[in-house]
């Protein structure tokens, strides 16, 4: 019975100690979050103090950026795509799970040409040079072709991984045929667009839907260092948005698939009560993606939480509680029965030696 106590003591120490890692993953109030969230674009005057403005370098205050009235909800940033970009720096990204949600108004190429168009940037969340995830609205790439020839042009996301010494490089688009309509984010329209990162998954969703999903068993917090720059890349010169960005915000854990549904239809999914309303159909046309791109689903759910933790971490204790106690039981019911020929005391141990019988007895 001793031993079958100590056994269950241990198992529900162990399960407790890791509740409350997962808790310090996933609760823990970091600066300028406010319920879970931290609000990057809204109306002037309601800016953060941790969200910083860049022209090409040099740091500018959200009085400095160009407001437009024609947001999505209200005012906008307007970002002019000659290196304008904000940043969300690493003392705000410290968290095991995240979710990334905002507007954008792209208006295409910001000098007027077609090479304009290809590759600006939507986000990039960055350690270093050789660990960083972007997006683009529409990427263009006639060497970069699936099993059947057909190439980059549309909307493409990317995690490169080089530390180590080993590389991991995960790359999400939708081939099309060269001359056929591209899978770009739509020109002078709004949509939604997020990004979900729970430690088991990434996931890009457009406008309420499922666009590209890639296994990556790494927690934001593991990339260390991390930057947000929205607007732009990590390295000078490259292009940058030309457009608008409007209800933009970074909230501290993994969300749903119905939670970014929610969101897309204006409704916060951290209110009580929250309910998905009936909604229009997503306007981006519906593409086969490549290498871990998702057909249109809803029921993706990598980021569900339980007693305010992740499910995971919730299931993954109850397991391990559940192992303990088996085992426990097992303990304290078998008892292995002695070797034939033996007498049950067994052999001698320390500290004991066979009488003259042959059994063992006290040392005298």
């Amino acid at each position: 019975m001793n031993r079958q106590t100590s056994w269950l003591r241990r198992g529900v120490a162990l399960a407790a100690a890791f509740l409350v890692s997962s808790a310090g993953w996933g609760a823990a109030a970091l600066p300028g979050y406010s319920g879970g969230r931290l609000q990057v674009v809204g109306e002037l005057g309601e800016d953060s103090s941790y969200v910083h403005y860049h022209l090409n370098g040099a740091e500018k205050t959200a009085a400095d950026m160009t407001w437009s009235d024609q947001g999505h909800t209200g005012q906008a940033i307007s970002l002019n795509g000659a290196g304008e970009t904000l940043e969300l720096e690493y003392n705000q990204l410290q968290m095991h799970t995240m979710t990334f949600a905002g507007w954008y108004y792209w208006q295409g190429s910001a000098d007027g040409t077609e090479d304009g168009l290809y590759s600006q940037r939507l986000f990039t969340l960055s350690h270093s040079d050789d660990l960083w995830l972007t997006v683009m609205p529409r990427a263009r790439d006639g060497a970069l072709a699936d099993g059947d020839g057909r190439t980059v042009d549309g909307v493409y996301m990317e995690f490169y991984q080089g530390t180590g010494g080993e590389v991991t490089s995960l790359k999400s688009w939708n081939p099309v045929e060269l001359g056929e309509a591209n899978f770009g984010l739509p020109l002078n329209e709004w949509h939604h667009v997020a990004l979900t990162m729970d430690g088991q998954a990434i996931r890009l969703y457009i406008d309420g839907r499922l666009w590209f999903e890639e296994t990556l068993i790494l927690g934001v917090e593991e990339m260390r260092n991390n930057m947000l720059t929205i607007g732009g890349g990590r390295w000078e010169g490259e292009p940058t948005f030309y457009g608008r960005i409007d209800d933009m915000a970074v909230y501290d854990f993994a969300m749903s698939a119905e939670e970014i549904a929610m969101l897309y239809a204006g409704v916060d999914p951290r209110a009580e009560g929250a309910t998905l309303p009936s909604t229009a159909a997503p306007s981006l046309p519906t593409g086969e993606g490549t290498t871990g791109s998702a057909a249109p689903s809803g029921g993706q759910d990598g980021g569900g939480r339980l007693f305010g933790l992740p499910i995971w971490a919730v299931l993954l204790a109850a397991a391990l509680l559940a192992a303990f106690v088996g085992l426990s039981i097992f303990l304290s019911v078998y008892r292995p029965s002695a070797p034939p020929g033996k007498p049950a005391g067994g052999e001698p141990g320390p500290g004991r030696k066979p009488d003259g019988n042959g059994k063992g007895g006290a040392e005298k």
